[in-house]
């Protein structure tokens, strides 16, 4: 791994670093010249789309007035803190349950839950750490540069009936001014775990990404046409963009927006729908 980040430093976005990497994990050759899949065409976005809505919107703490914006403070998690390094102090101060991050990567979250003993200092020592480390060179995802570290803490989503809120990412393409959305969906937890993808019919789509896929029907929840309506809102300004949405009892709230979604490393089985993804996006004017 040490050899893939030397060559990115030497050579950084388009050059030998992120090739290789690419093609041992994609077993077929990154064109950046003229990319057709969907993974090129988010390793495009890293080495040439230098679009200013990309740091503002992959900060959690300064994509909240952005959401305020375009949808409503209704549909933002509460914030608990903020600031630029936690303590334990500040942990054991908040009352109920609620969710740690930094804001500059995908690191690490951690939950404080009611039934669950908690280790705070371990908490608020990893928090600490991911804050010191730069997450854009690891990834290559210019964007994270460009916002200051600083941890936060959100207040923890529950159903009235105590199970954690649904996760719902949705991959939303403008294409020609028109907005389509892709639904992916993940069952289980560790080995268990399943990702299914649906089209904007709600119809299961025949390929996995990474993990086993059962192809289960799509449970539509309250509200989920709301959803859908939110989050081409949110991502109207862009080619594409992922965003996270949760549904609590029909509560809508935002989780987050992703622009490059596993880094450009996502092998898709058949390889056939990497291809048919990447046909959606329609990169901006090169």
């Amino acid at each position: 791994m040490f050899f893939y980040h030397l060559l990115n430093r030497m050579a950084p976005g388009q050059f030998w670093g992120t090739k290789l990497r690419f093609y041992r994990k994609m077993s077929y050759p990154l064109s950046l010249h003229n990319p057709k899949t969907f993974n090129e065409k988010i390793n495009w976005r890293k080495a040439y789309d230098r679009n200013p809505l990309f740091p503002i919107c992959a900060d959690k703490l300064r994509v909240r007035d952005y959401v305020k914006d375009k949808i409503g403070e209704e549909h933002l998690i509460p914030l608990l803190y903020s600031g630029e390094q936690i303590d334990v102090d500040t942990l054991k101060g908040l009352e109920g349950e609620f969710v740690v991050k930094a804001n500059h990567n995908s690191g690490r979250v951690h939950m404080v839950l009611a039934d669950k003993p908690a280790d705070l200092e371990a908490i608020a020592a990893n928090i600490n750490k991911q804050l010191q480390r730069p997450y854009s060179t690891k990834t290559g995802e210019w964007w994270y540069a460009q916002i200051p570290p600083r941890a936060l803490i959100e207040k923890m989503l529950r159903s009235e009936s105590g199970e954690w809120a649904e996760d719902y990412k949705f991959f939303v393409f403008n294409r020609n001014g028109e907005k389509e959305v892709i639904l992916q969906m993940t069952y289980g937890k560790e080995k268990d775990m399943n990702v299914v993808f649906y089209d904007e019919a709600l119809e299961p789509l025949p390929f996995k990404i990474h993990f086993n896929c059962d192809y289960r029907p799509f449970n539509k929840p309250k509200n989920y046409e709301k959803m859908v309506e939110l989050a081409k809102t949110l991502a109207g300004d862009l080619d594409f963009c992922r965003v996270d949405l949760y549904n609590v009892d029909g509560a809508i709230y935002f989780g987050e927006m992703t622009f490059a979604p596993t880094n450009g490393l996502a092998p898709f089985d058949p390889l056939k729908y990497d291809r048919w993804m990447g046909d959606k996006w329609q990169l901006p004017n090169r």
